[in-house]
This record gives C-alpha cells, structure tokens and sequence, in this order.
C-alpha cells in the first residue's frame, strides 16, 4: 500500500519528541503474542532499512527485493486498522502547520520473519527545514522487548538512553512502554537517531492507541530532492 500525506510521521519522536506515542498507531493488540526473535528482526530491519537509506525509492525497490509485499487492504484488518489510523492522525498534524511540509508519501509492505508477520513502512518527508527518508519494522506479535545490544551491534553506536535504565529524567514505568535510542551511528552518515521501543499489553498507551508489542525505526536527512522531482 502507498500513501501520500503522510508528512508528521516523520516528527515522531518516542519517549521524547514533539509528537506523542499516539501517531505510532491503532492496531489492536495481537492474541498471540511471543517473544521476540531479537537476531531476525534487527537483521530484517538492519538489510531493509539501511543500504538504501539515502534513496526513497532505492529502499522501495530493495524492500521488494527483499521479499516485502504492498499491504492489501482487506487482507489484514489490524494493518487495515493502523494505518488508518496513522493517516487520521497525520492529517490533523499537517493542518496545524500547512506551510511546514512540501511534500510526503510512503509505503506499507509486510513479512514473515520467525513464522509470523511483520510490518514495515518506508516514507519520506519534504520540508522548508530538512528533508528525510523514515524506515520503520513493527512486530505487533512480540511480548517481550528486544535486546538493545542487538540494534548497538547493527549501528556500531552505544545507547545515548533508556526509558528502563538508572537516569531518572528518561525513566518511564515499564509497564507503559520501553523504548532505547541510539544517537546518529557515525558509520552512517545523514542517519539521525534510531528509537526501539517496546509497548506491553495492558499498558496505557496500548488502551489509547491499540498498539502493543516492537517498532524499531530511524530517519535518514536525504541529501537533495532529484527523485521527487522527476
């Protein structure tokens, strides 16, 4: 599935940013949950996500090379229902400041890894600030977090935070949410930060949003704007 529109996406910021862990979704909680294949699904992320990072289309391409297949809708109601939702959102955020965005879009595919599915959206954001590629892996099937250490050995960077760690000024009761965030890897450059977060069921936020279980996601600033404009 492709969309357009999809411009604040992009601002979400987990544990931190301008936009709240509401933008991450409506997608219910899932009834069979598991533990999370931390090898797989940072792998998955890590060939998907980065050798094509500073081309929009170049990671479209990839992630079908890779085996990534368009959301249908009316294949899949919870996808259905999260990326409804996601566009809802983002529709109220781009009225509230019309002149900030010059143009959007992305795409939805999903996976097997592990034996069960995964969703990935890839989407860019073109504004009079900066303009950046999103490359986002959800696992609304995982009952557990994921191992940082996993995600430090993929980006060659150590973590700047936790939302579970000592620091008080990020902490967050884990029954809410955990999320991790690496600071801009040097090994890839124009990367910005890259957020992994964990959201359990029975948390507050899942009985706003519907969304339990794994995301890890970065933005890339795009170095110019050639493949829009052809």
């Amino acid at each position: 599935m492709r969309f357009s529109g999809f411009a604040g996406w992009m601002r979400v910021a987990l544990a931190g940013g301008t936009t709240t862990l509401a933008v991450l979704g409506a997608a219910p909680a899932t009834a069979h949950a598991e533990t999370p294949d931390d090898a797989a699904f940072v792998a998955a992320f890590g060939e998907v996500c980065i050798p094509k990072r500073l081309s929009y289309r170049g990671t479209l391409a990839l992630a079908e090379d890779l085996g990534w297949r368009p959301v249908v809708t009316g294949d899949n109601a919870e996808y259905d229902r999260f990326i409804t939702h996601a566009a809802d959102l983002l529709a109220s955020e781009v009225a509230e400041d019309p002149d900030l965005y010059q143009g959007s879009g992305g795409a939805w595919f999903t996976r097997q890894i592990g034996g069960r599915s995964h969703l990935l959206t890839v989407s860019y954001l073109l504004t009079g600030v900066m303009d950046t590629m999103g490359c986002h892996l959800y696992d609304f099937g995982a009952a557990a977090p994921l191992d940082p250490e996993a995600v430090t050995r993929l980006l060659g960077q150590p973590i700047a935070y936790t939302t579970d760690g000592g620091d008080p000024f990020y902490a967050v009761d884990p029954a809410v949410l955990v999320t991790t965030v690496w600071g801009p890897p040097p090994g890839l450059p124009r990367t910005l930060d890259t957020y992994l977060t964990f959201i359990p069921e029975g948390s507050e936020v899942a009985a706003k949003t519907g969304f339990t279980g794994l995301t890890l996601k970065f933005s890339t600033s795009l170095p110019d704007r050639a493949e829009f404009e052809q």
